[in-house]
């Protein structure tokens, strides 16, 4: 499987209304996995979570200049600049997404702070040593291969910078034939993810780049409800499906493979084939 551009934007277009309904999207302004923990209730607060351990990791102040790469609709850029006050970029190879971003941000009252622009994570036009920080909320999975983002990400980032990753991994080094078809094919392909670095490839490529303070922290099962969701929401989706093609109007391949993917994910979740990681390293 080898996707495109072009294939990742379509995806998140024709999957937008899936997001608004499954995931709140107007209200949460998220995309992501979240964290349940510490007595989390409901997923608002598991995607606050995320954003603040992401906010502690990357030690975010007043003063930053960060770089949200894979921004989706902006929230968590929003996030960052209404409670720390830092200005904030936020790039996605999505148009529709960059739209959002852009009118959300106005609703919220933070254009001075956050801006967003239609750019390829893995080849910007930002000059070199531009960020403090540079953040991705599971967007550098689609990175192919993951060291280009890693070194744009190094170009980009000034001294002593952070560089913080809430990331889908592979976790297993090695795969059968049975279990790649678990996490790919019936899995991550909803997604148009073709592969996952797995957390030693992770930081082995971060030490080829001579980044210090590397670590990787599991969040595997702080992501789990999420992942139960996604299978609960995948019966009346399946069902909806099936009444829409006796009407004539079946979900597109791209939907459909979105909706096979809400079952799987936690099947290969629950097979220890990927897991959840939060990547730290400094430059």
């Amino acid at each position: 499987m080898n996707y495109t551009p072009t294939d990742i934007i379509n995806y998140y277009e024709q999957c937008e209304n899936a997001y608004r309904d499954a995931w709140g999207m107007d209200r949460n302004l998220q995309l992501n996995l979240g964290l349940w923990e510490n007595g989390t209730k409901n997923l608002a607060e598991a995607l606050r979570n995320l954003n603040a351990k992401v906010a502690e990791l990357a030690e975010v102040s007043k003063d930053c200049r960060v770089l949200d790469a894979g921004c989706g609709v902006g929230g968590t850029a929003i996030y960052l600049a209404k409670y720390f006050g830092c200005k904030v970029t936020g790039i996605s190879i999505t148009e529709r997404q960059i739209e959002l971003a852009k009118e959300n941000a106005r609703n919220a009252g933070l254009e001075q702070l956050v801006d967003f622009h239609a750019q390829n994570f893995m080849q910007t036009t930002f000059p070199d040593e531009s960020f403090d920080v540079i953040i991705g909320m599971e967007s550098i999975c689609y990175a192919e291969p993951k060291i280009d983002f890693l070194e744009e990400a190094k170009r980009l980032l000034k001294p002593g910078g952070r560089l913080v990753l809430a990331e889908n991994l592979q976790g297993k080094e090695e795969l059968s034939d049975k279990e790649r078809r678990i996490l790919y094919t019936d899995g991550f392909n909803g997604c148009k993810v073709k592969s996952l670095d797995t957390e030693t490839q992770y930081l082995d490529n971060l030490k080829s780049l001579d980044f210090k303070s590397i670590e990787c922290i599991d969040k595997s099962e702080a992501v789990r409800p999420s992942i139960v969701r996604l299978r609960r929401f995948f019966y009346p989706a399946w069902l909806y499906n099936q009444w829409h093609r006796l009407i004539g109007k079946a979900f597109s391949e791209t939907q459909e493979a979105n909706t096979k993917m809400c079952y799987y994910l936690l099947s290969g979740l629950d097979k220890g084939l990927w897991k959840y990681g939060l990547i730290r390293a400094v430059k």
